[in-house]
């Protein structure tokens, strides 16, 4: 939805998070002194007051009178959500701040880049390569700040978008292809997010829209079969990982035969991210920028926090802040990058459903990794590998402080404590800057 068909319309958000905030100030910006209705579980502190506000708590939605046309749902409120349906059957119209913000006007190209992993370090990446460049970037959506703030002067926007933001993208038929992602870039797709999703089936089917819904150039990754099997009919995409493409070959990067860079030169650990830039660049080679030049610039991004992340030698015993891992398929990532060495892998969290059986397989074939297991999933991950014969050292922690007490204690020096939990955070946590940030402070403790 545009501004002029929101303009004579009664509003609500739903949802008082920071892009719930942010559209409120982007709402009152262009209609000061609109009356908005705000929907939440509770009510929020920090209720902004700049105009009219009425309340109503997401549990008396269908007591109240439904005196608003258009709800902006925050990504965190489900597509699914039974009172969805409710304020559908009462005609009112549901959208989010990720399509008004595609309906505004921007100077720029839009690259828009979802996935179930590595989705913000690609984005990151490709900002740091675009600003390397000398050209003016904004990067926004679910890394850094909310769309509907980013400043509307830019050569390239970077929207990094959720499955929850991607469900309900869509571009209206009488909206211009400036309103569209220029490029659209899906890096991958694990089972993920079954709560808001309902169903992997759906999950799927909701992360792949983003290049369903009419955008420009399509990126996808060759060697990811879950895309293929999925978006069977996508045709004209461009491909990475593809050895007629941007892939990688032995200790290079290539574009079809062509060397662009050795691997040994980037900072960013693991064949994953090494994977990463390969999508990045194809962006860039799609943007008709010098390929070589591209990788120099990505050899030496450094990497976004809690994403294994280096936390320094204490006591002997490298530890790995690698928070940001919510699946099982991250985790055997992030071990792959460590393979051969001693590593004492702290792992658990919220239980969405997770399989972890390929995990177990890969850890039954490196019996120098210790497992040490917390929180919700901790003891399913103890089945899983009790069934699959795994005969590494296991034991359960009371949670992260004694996961980390216990590490220090078994694992030798010159080892690795590394902490990449195959879950969501979201049972001991806020969220997983949270929990590597907590896991930073006792790793520090172990100093003491």
């Amino acid at each position: 939805m545009n501004l002029s068909d929101l303009e004579n319309k009664k509003i609500a958000i739903w949802g008082m998070g920071k892009e719930g905030a942010e559209t409120i100030r982007f709402l009152w910006s262009h209609f000061p002194g609109k009356p908005l209705t705000l929907i939440d579980r509770e009510r929020p502190e920090n209720i902004p007051d700049d105009g009219p506000m009425h309340f109503i708590r997401e549990d008396d939605l269908d007591k109240e009178a439904i005196n608003f046309d258009v709800v902006i749902k925050s990504p965190g409120i489900s597509l699914y959500h039974p009172r969805t349906k409710y304020l559908k059957d009462h005609n009112v119209t549901i959208t989010s701040a990720t399509n008004i913000w595609f309906a505004q006007p921007k100077r720029g190209k839009i690259i828009a880049i979802t996935g179930s992993n590595g989705k913000s370090t690609t984005c990151a990446l490709l900002d740091h390569i675009l600003k390397g460049l000398g050209q003016t970037v904004q990067l926004g959506g679910n890394i850094g700040k909310p769309l509907l703030s980013l400043e509307a002067d830019a050569d390239y926007y970077i929207a990094e978008l959720s499955s929850y933001q991607t469900a309900d993208l869509c571009y209206p038929q009488n909206y211009s292809q400036d309103y569209m992602p220029d490029i659209a870039v899906l890096l991958n797709l694990f089972p993920e997010h079954i709560q808001w999703h309902q169903t992997h089936a759906q999950y799927y089917t909701d992360k792949s829209n983003l290049i369903r819904a009419g955008a420009g150039a399509v990126i996808l990754n060759h060697t990811d079969p879950l895309t293929k099997e999925k978006n069977p009919d996508i045709s004209g995409a461009q491909w990475f990982n593809d050895p007629e493409a941007i892939h990688i070959k032995g200790e290079h990067i290539q574009f079809g035969e062509k060397r662009l860079g050795n691997l040994t030169d980037i900072t960013l650990l693991g064949h994953h991210n090494h994977e990463n830039i390969c999508a990045a660049l194809t962006v860039c080679q799609i943007l008709g920028f010098d390929l070589t030049e591209c990788f120099k610039l990505a050899a030496t991004y450094p990497g976004l926090p809690h994403r294994l992340e280096s936390l320094g030698l204490i006591k002997g015993r490298t530890y790995i802040n690698d928070s940001i891992s919510t699946t099982p398929e991250a985790t055997i990532a992030a071990l792959k990058c460590f393979e051969g060495q001693n590593i004492t892998l702290l792992i658990g969290g919220q239980d969405r459903q997770q399989d972890f059986i390929r995990l177990a397989l890969y850890i039954k074939k490196h019996p120098e990794i210790n497992i040490i297991t917390a929180y919700e999933t901790g003891p399913k991950v103890c089945r899983a590998l009790e069934a699959n014969g795994v005969t590494s050292y296991v034991t359960e922690a009371a949670g992260l402080e004694d996961g980390v007490k216990c590490a220090q204690k078994i694992t030798p020096k010159g080892g690795i404590i590394l902490l990449s939990p195959a879950a969501p955070s979201y049972d001991g946590f806020k969220n997983y800057d949270h929990r590597g940030e907590t896991f930073r402070l006792f790793s520090q403790n172990t100093m003491l």
